[in-house]
């Protein structure tokens, strides 16, 4: 399969929304993209300073509550 790039659209949602969404979130939000290709982009956006932070406490918390697990 071929690659895809992203656009600017694409990366400024993931941008704006990384911090407070989990990936399954992400995923409805950027239907076009798979989790490994959203894990890699985070990767090299990670690798170029463009995320600093990590996951809001709230985004965790859901997380967790995604995989059935309890914190």
């Amino acid at each position: 399969m071929a690659r895809r790039a992203w656009t600017y659209t694409e990366e400024k949602i993931l941008l704006d929304n990384y911090h407070d969404c989990t990936i399954k979130e992400l995923e409805k939000l950027l239907p076009a993209r798979s989790r490994d290709s959203i894990n890699k982009k985070i990767k090299v956006f990670k690798a170029k300073g463009k995320i600093k932070e990590g996951k809001s406490q709230e985004a965790i918390s859901r997380a967790y509550i995604q995989r059935k697990k309890e914190i």
